[in-house]
């Protein structure tokens, strides 16, 4: 019996039985353990007739939660299922049949440097899990090693010398009886998935942003080609009321109205091409580019939303990557408590070796210099049990930590899933009102220039009319724009399309 000591905390006992002998006679000796020999192979017994009692470990599924059975936001209806999916490869934005927005979603899949780190990341992880799983594996080491050695004895007049050479080649092998290396292996898998999740949802929320600034921009166009034309129209108005003052028929505060109206437009023209700007150069980083080195061109059309169909299956937030990171956060976390617990019993080490063990090189390749030996060791932690209590205890605390934020993460993306319907419902009909107003405001303006042509009233109303209409037009292109942005966050909620 071996008492090996490191520090207090982690002092701890240790059976040792080893027998070696000259591998030339192996097959006819008879090895006699000695009485500490005989106890710790006691001891061996007792440990295998131990290994079924497994240490246990809270639950390895996820949390469950007790949700309504369905949810329902205007004319789309939540269905509770039970087939929870993690897709990472939706490419999702071709749910909009935009080819310039692809192009930008495919070059940030590639291209970007966040995604690049999370892909390197994920390297890391699975490394981790590949070296873990050796622990299963005997491990075989050779360290070959040579002493020489003089001593000078007094009265003597040369000194003596020996040469010990050691050509050893060590086999050892943990037996896992309580299951600590497959807890260990399992934590460090779990640790892997939420690694391949975190690339994907870093991706899937990249990928959302950049669609988002997209569509902003798009709605500037379409603000810009509204601003251009009432820039056009109310030139080609100032060219009119700058005749009329000539003749005569119009005042001095009419022309100076009307170069206002234009000054006005072309001032917030250019406020418009400095947001656009920035957009641009923002969808240049997440593109893994230079700002100022990509060009997108100007369109003018807002398309109309991706139609949600009137039922969508609840488990389709299961597909949500940070989802699937805080389910694998809570396996890991369950596999650190098993292997903690692991922890308070005896470790079983097999180990096997052979070599050369001689002082003559020219003997070295002799049956009597080749020896081999085979034993086993058994450890016990005894004065290390409250350090060993600690550590089952935080990761009992880690388990919870991790359940609870699952939890949570769910019921985050539920809500973000109802925000993004609800906004989505209401600005549909805000649409569908505004668009009538528009058409309103059009009216208003057409009877306006008529009556000023007429006469019948001043230049100030036709300007008040034209900037209503102006006004609502551009309030319409931007509920289409917010539509279309907010389609890109109910896909993200989702974590995919539908």
């Amino acid at each position: 019996m071996q008492i090996t000591k490191k520090n207090l905390r982690s002092t701890s006992i240790s059976f040792h039985s080893f027998a070696r002998f000259p591998l030339a006679e192996s097959h006819f000796i008879d090895i006699l353990l000695p009485v500490h020999h005989r106890f710790s192979t006691i001891l061996l017994t007792a440990c295998c007739m131990l290994t079924g009692c497994q240490p246990s470990s809270p639950p390895d599924a996820a949390p469950s939660l007790n949700l309504p059975a369905s949810f329902r936001t205007g004319s789309t209806t939540w269905k509770r299922t039970n087939a929870p999916k993690f897709d990472a490869e939706t490419p999702w934005w071709r749910v909009f049949g935009d080819a310039e927005l692809n192009a930008l979603a495919s070059q940030i899949s590639t291209q970007n440097l966040t995604l690049q780190a999370a892909a390197a990341r994920l390297e890391e992880a699975r490394a981790i899990s590949r070296s873990s799983r050796m622990a299963l594996i005997p491990s075989l080491d050779f360290s070959p090693s040579g002493v020489r050695s003089e001593v000078r004895i007094p009265g003597m007049p040369t000194s003596v010398s020996n040469t010990q050479i050691t050509l050893p080649i060590d086999l050892s092998y943990e037996v896992d009886m309580w299951g600590r290396l497959r807890k260990q292996i399992g934590a460090a898998e779990a640790r892997s998935d939420a690694a391949y999740a975190s690339l994907f949802a870093s991706r899937l929320a990249l990928t959302a942003d950049a669609a988002q600034s997209y569509w902003s921009l798009r709605g500037l166009d379409a603000d810009q080609a509204l601003l251009n034309a009432s820039v056009k129209l109310r030139k080609e108005t100032l060219s009119l009321i700058e005749s009329r003052f000539k003749a005569g028929t119009v005042s001095a505060l009419d022309v100076t109205r009307a170069q206002t109206e234009v000054a006005s437009a072309e001032a917030e023209l250019v406020g418009l091409a400095r947001n656009r700007s920035a957009l641009v150069n923002a969808l240049a980083l997440v593109t893994g580019r230079a700002a100022g080195t990509i060009s997108i061109p100007v369109r003018t059309e807002l398309p109309a939303p991706p139609k949600i169909p009137a039922g969508i299956p609840s488990d389709l937030l299961l597909r949500r990557p940070d989802l699937r990171i805080a389910e694998r956060n809570v396996a890991a976390a369950n596999a650190d408590v098993g292997a903690s617990k692991a922890a308070f019993f005896p470790a079983l080490r097999l180990r096997a070796g052979g070599g050369i063990d001689d002082a003559n090189y020219a003997d070295l390749l002799r049956a009597e210099t080749l020896v081999f030996s085979i034993g086993y060791s058994i450890t016990y932690p005894i004065l290390g049990q409250r350090n060993l209590i600690a550590q089952k205890d935080a990761a009992v605390a880690r388990h919870k930590v991790a359940s609870a934020e699952y939890k949570q993460t769910v019921l985050l993306s539920l809500r973000e899933a109802e925000d993004a319907l609800q906004a989505l419902d209401f600005l549909a009909q805000q649409e569908s009102a505004q668009i009538k107003a528009v058409t309103a405001a059009q009216q208003s303006l057409d009877l306006s220039q008529e009556r000023f042509s007429a006469g019948l009233i001043s230049f100030l109303e036709v300007v008040e009319t034209e900037r209503t209409l102006l006004a609502n037009k551009r309030l319409a292109n931007n509920l289409r724009a917010q539509r279309l942005a907010l389609s890109v966050s109910l896909i993200k909620a989702l974590g995919g399309t539908w």
